[in-house]
């Protein structure tokens, strides 16, 4: 293959590599800006479901609704405190900012069990973002495949 060929290709590579980089960076923020709606049921003595697990940066909306008497839902650390009285929707919204396992806890006394009455808000880390990770392998690979062709190495 010509020296002006391979020129050719490997530059349309590298520029597709970058493309790809950029719309990797771009796909990230879009999944991470739409909010997620959650329903949550408030019946005693329990939370359903128990374990709400989102990702930092989430926005998380949730409907809470009480199936019998009047419930709190409060979020350690989230400065969240709400009463969900029976047969209403309560919404609230919030940002998943604090990596870490929170306890949801009924703020109402709501019978004998009252104290029994948690549940548990995960927010992980984020995951890795494979597309962005495969643009710098690539990225590092073109480079060291540039160097191996200034230094007059082998004919790629």
């Amino acid at each position: 293959m010509s020296s002006s060929k391979s020129s050719k290709i490997f530059f349309y590579i590298l520029i597709l590599t970058l493309v790809f980089s950029g719309l990797s960076f771009y796909t990230n923020y879009a999944v991470a800006s739409n909010p997620k709606t959650i329903y949550v049921e408030l019946s005693q003595f329990k939370y359903n479901p128990g374990r709400i697990i989102v990702n930092k940066g989430d926005t998380v909306i949730l409907e809470l609704r009480s199936t019998d008497v009047t419930h709190g839902f409060y979020i350690d650390g989230y400065n969240i405190n709400v009463e969900a009285p029976p047969g209403e929707v309560v919404t609230i919204r919030i940002t998943a900012d604090m990596v870490g396992k929170f306890k949801i806890r009924c703020s109402v006394t709501c019978g004998p069990l009252h104290p029994f009455m948690v549940g548990d808000f995960l927010v992980e880390e984020n995951n890795v973002n494979t597309p962005f990770i495969v643009s710098i392998g690539l990225i590092l690979l073109f480079g060291i495949i540039t160097l191996i062709k200034v230094m007059g190495g082998v004919e790629i």
